[in-house]
């Protein structure tokens, strides 16, 4: 059985501005368990040469963060996803099922969104 610890904010998808950009709802509060928050890329020291000289470089974490959904909430791909972490929106949704055939949680994964 799952159980969301968190709560962030959803934003549903409701179309597309003159200008091609997504529009919005207003934003409800969704209860959310996270996997994997840690997207994106972060600094790492390399060696560069064999003359000692230091570079840095990005190191990936991650493609794409994971989080599980109450099954009460309704989410659908395209949706805006707020918490702490950040700003993503959702690129895939996963039906996950309870050992009794009733939906337990929606695994979905998320995108982080270009500022």
């Amino acid at each position: 059985m799952f159980e969301p610890n968190q709560v962030g904010k959803l934003y549903k998808l409701i179309g597309r501005d003159v200008f091609a950009r997504s529009t919005y709802a207003e934003p409800i509060d969704c209860p959310f368990g996270a996997v994997n928050m840690d997207v994106g890329a972060r600094k790492t020291s390399v060696r560069a040469d064999s003359s000692a000289s230091r570079g840095s470089a990005d190191e990936h974490a991650a493609e794409r963060a994971k989080i599980l959904i109450a099954p009460f909430i309704d989410v659908q791909v395209g949706d805006k996803f707020e918490c702490e972490e950040g700003v993503f929106v959702i690129q895939t949704k996963h039906v996950r099922r309870s050992i009794m055939g009733n939906i337990d949680h929606f695994e979905c994964d998320l995108e982080v969104i270009p500022a």
